[in-house]
């Protein structure tokens, strides 16, 4: 009876532990699986944005049919065309993004009505340029609206930190750095620009948790040569660090993230760009040209016009050179602080201050100097992301 007894106690604790070993394998093969699958799911940006645990985590807001970001969001970049954006909102079918830094400064120009500004026109023609059409919901570039900025949580919001221009119906404002919207004199102040870009959303998504270091991704690109480059992003070349600032069909113009040794004046008196005139052209072009590959690098035409209201009034003259500088209407021009530009003001050369003001400086005063110059667009990508901190190598 005992003997039985004990038999009848193993048998059972078998098939417990067998039922227990069963049921559990079944649970972590049912999950694993799940797991897989949700990795090898192909979602759109929208899709992906809206899953139950992002909703959780991003903190978003919902009004009707669209999703806000709020003033704290630390996971809503997203990297496009070369440019770090931060997403405002979305609904189901596009992304509103604004972009995270100014990519210029520049004056509103003489015409109140935005359409007719200055900024319009380099919107919509050299920044949205500049831009992958193939993810664009609408081919346009527009500023922020103070019902966003507002609707974001205004001066508490991560919008602040430089001033910027925002738009009032048809008319600019500027947002401060500490977040105060104030409506200007005139219109000659000289401002940063944050181009808001309106994105398609069923667009694939193709990685990043929208973190700054790790940015959500939707562009699927293949870079081989320097042609391949959006501008914002960054190369080493010759071991050293290079931001894209300007590209065409062939070539893409870049400018070095180091300033040379010491600081040099443009010339003894003339603000002409010019190897005769300019003993900082003449530098650039001689001892500093003869750093670089020359067989790398591509004659360029340099504009050195006037500079007033309109950005593109400095094309008015240019001179032909293999090294130079940047000027008013190029890309990223005050995060190269107390160094000149190549655009005139009478006698004078505008410059840039520490605190990222234009300003007219006489030519015989030195300023730390950024050379810039235009590579070929053939030569080929070894590897990176373009990104700073794994910036595209290059003809290494």
């Amino acid at each position: 009876m005992k003997y039985l007894f004990r038999k009848g106690i193993v048998f059972l604790s078998v098939l417990f532990l067998s039922g227990m070993v069963l049921f559990y394998g079944y649970r972590l093969i049912h999950f694993y699986q799940l797991e897989q699958g949700n990795k090898n799911t192909v979602y759109t940006m929208i899709e992906y944005l809206t899953r139950e645990e992002n909703l959780l985590k991003n903190k978003l807001l919902k009004q009707e049919n669209q999703y806000y970001f709020d003033a704290f969001a630390s996971n809503n970049y997203l990297y496009y065309s070369g440019i770090l954006y931060r997403i405002l909102s979305f609904d189901e079918e596009n992304l509103l993004v604004i972009a995270d830094d100014c990519v210029t400064y520049l004056k509103y120009g003489i015409a109140l009505d935005y359409n007719s500004s200055d900024i319009y026109k380099w919107l919509n023609e050299v920044y949205l340029s500049n831009l992958n059409p193939q993810y664009l919901a609408n081919q346009k570039v527009d500023l922020l609206t103070k019902e966003m900025f507002s609707k974001m949580g205004g001066k508490d919001s991560f919008l602040v930190g430089e001033d910027f221009w925002i738009l009032d119906n048809e008319q600019g404002l500027i947002v401060t750095k500490e977040g105060e919207i104030t409506k200007p004199t005139n219109y000659d102040a000289f401002i940063g620009i944050k181009p808001t870009l309106l994105l398609k959303g069923q667009t694939k998504y193709m990685g990043g948790d929208g973190t700054r270091e790790n940015p959500y991704i939707l562009e699927d690109r293949e870079t081989k040569s320097l042609a391949d480059l959006f501008v914002g992003e960054y190369i080493r070349y010759q071991n050293q660090l290079f931001r894209v600032v300007e590209k065409n069909d062939l070539n893409i113009r870049v400018i070095s993230l180091s300033k040379l040794d010491a600081a040099i004046p443009f010339s003894t008196g003339s603000n002409d760009y010019n190897e005769k005139t300019s003993s900082l052209s003449s530098y650039l072009n001689h001892e500093y040209y003869e750093t670089l590959k020359q067989e790398d690098v591509v004659k360029t035409a340099w504009k050195n016009g006037e500079y007033h209201f309109d950005y593109q009034e400095v094309a008015e003259n240019s001179v032909s050179s293999y090294v130079g500088l940047l000027t008013v209407g190029d890309y990223f021009i005050t995060d190269f602080p107390n160094s000149f530009l190549l655009a005139k003001s009478g006698n004078n050369i505008y410059a840039i201050n520490q605190d990222k003001f234009l300003y007219e400086e006489i030519p015989t005063t030195p300023l730390d100097i950024y050379p810039s110059f235009t590579l070929k667009g053939d030569l080929k990508v070894q590897s990176g992301k373009g990104y700073l901190k794994n910036p595209y190598v290059v003809g290494e």
